[in-house]
């Protein structure tokens, strides 16, 4: 009868163990990637960029951050006398994510596969864009429709995430780093992005400036312990 009961026990110090899973509450990431500008002109370019996050997680699919931006946005047709521009652009965001491991059923048998399905997520937040035109054809308008914005100004912009996390398990079941793919389209709320904008009083322009920023980069998890019931 005394093995019996010791057997109960172990079993459901078990099932207790395999019904919950330890992860660390910090992170910090970088990467790079490239931006897409799409303002008033026409023609599209892709241009470099890296940025650098931090990072606290309530569970191991819900979490709020904050990221650093710095590269550049160009758009326009470059490679001729028609008009075009290069923003070295600088940006800020507070944001919160939620992934699809937080509405999954964790009792089954892990694979690679529901590992990956698990990762994906989408996130939005605010942000500040600070913008530099450093560059910009043509450099005196005489276009009565065309208005030239500021060369240095900023933006509030509405950051819109989704990407997909992978961790990399350790011996003892934590996730210490974390490759992670993502891509943002941030709406602006402003006109100084792409320095060019349309006379109001020809034109009236209700389209708001968007640029994209498509990136890889990892994460490394560290800090105080959290228990997420699986």
């Amino acid at each position: 009868m005394k093995r019996i009961y010791i057997f109960l026990l172990c079993a459901l110090a078990g099932l207790q163990a395999s019904a919950q899973s330890n992860f660390y509450k910090l992170s910090v990431g970088a990467g790079g990637g490239f931006t897409v500008g799409y303002g008033d002109l026409r023609s599209q370019t892709m241009s470099p960029a890296v940025y650098g996050n931090a990072e606290y997680y309530f569970t191991p699919y819900v979490s709020i951050g904050g990221e650093g931006q710095l590269g550049r946005i160009k758009s326009g047709d470059t490679s001729s006398l028609y008009a075009n521009y290069s923003n070295k652009y600088k940006a800020a965001s507070f944001f919160a994510r939620v992934a699809a491991g937080a509405f999954m059923n964790h009792t089954y048998r892990h694979t690679t596969l529901k590992k990956l399905v698990r990762g994906v997520y989408v996130g939005t937040g605010i942000g500040l864009l600070r913008n530099n035109i450093t560059d910009r054809y043509p450099r005196v308008n005489t276009n009565p429709k065309i208005d030239q914005g500021k060369r240095a100004s900023w933006d509030a912009f509405i950051p819109l995430n989704v990407g997909i996390n992978y961790g990399i398990s350790e011996k003892n079941g934590y996730e210490r780093f974390v490759i992670n793919l993502n891509y943002q389209g941030n709406l602006t709320f402003g006109e100084g992005m792409d320095g060019f904008d349309q006379n109001p009083l020809f034109v009236r322009n209700t389209s708001r400036d968007i640029y994209t920023f498509t990136s890889i980069g990892i994460k490394y998890k560290f800090g105080p312990v959290g228990y997420f019931k699986r």
